[in-house]
């Protein structure tokens, strides 16, 4: 017979066994969603139309997402875990600051690339939220901004910068890339990461 402790902790991890499950189906049915939002946009989806996408009654939707704006925000910051995984997955093994910049640029404009018809959408406009944001968004990014910060800081440790505020630095290297983005929306110009990183550096530099 198990104590009561022994019971508690069988309690604790079947619950935990089964919120894994749920944020694995979650996930799951994210990626799916993601490429529904990235083919017909989000602004004319009902959440009917999602749900029959994904082969579920609009009851078992609703209680993984509770209204299609609570859906929307899952579809951001699961967009934005991927962007940081993908990230620290081409950056984990390059000592180089500058070549890991060049990775971020070229990530983020590939990504933004693969998902012109989100960006095209007058709700959506930017599926990583990277153009427009409001401080809740922002905390979304802060692991990613945290990264180009330590990036410009061993930059700085080899050749020295004249800001010295890291983090500045990378807020100031999101929206100058971000510019960029616009520019290619605009005029769907071909975009080298390796001049905007050295474009960039020219404006810091001592």
């Amino acid at each position: 017979m198990l104590s009561y402790n022994g019971f508690k902790e069988e309690v604790m991890m079947k619950e935990t066994i089964k919120q894994k499950i749920k944020e694995t189906k979650k996930e799951i049915l994210l990626e799916v969603i993601s490429e529904l939002f990235e083919q017909k946009g989000f602004a004319d989806l009902k959440m009917q139309d999602i749900a029959k996408h994904l082969d579920m009654s609009i009851g078992a939707l609703y209680k993984i997402f509770a209204s299609k704006e609570d859906l929307l925000l899952a579809y951001i910051e699961f967009e934005i875990k991927k962007f940081y995984s993908m990230l620290q997955e081409q950056t984990n093994n390059i000592d180089d600051p500058l070549l890991c910049l060049q990775h971020y640029v070229n990530l983020k404009f590939e990504v933004f690339k693969q998902k012109r018809r989100a960006l095209e959408d007058p709700l959506m406009g930017d599926p990583l939220f990277f153009l427009k944001m409001g401080k809740k968004e922002y905390m979304l990014i802060e692991p990613i901004l945290a990264l180009l910060a330590s990036w410009f800081e061993k930059l700085h440790a080899q050749t020295p910068l004249r800001e010295h505020d890291f983090l500045k630095l990378a807020f100031l290297f999101n929206s100058y890339t971000n510019g960029y983005v616009e520019y290619w929306i605009v005029h769907n110009k071909d975009l080298n990461p390796t001049q905007v990183v050295e474009l960039f550096l020219q404006g810091v530099g001592k």
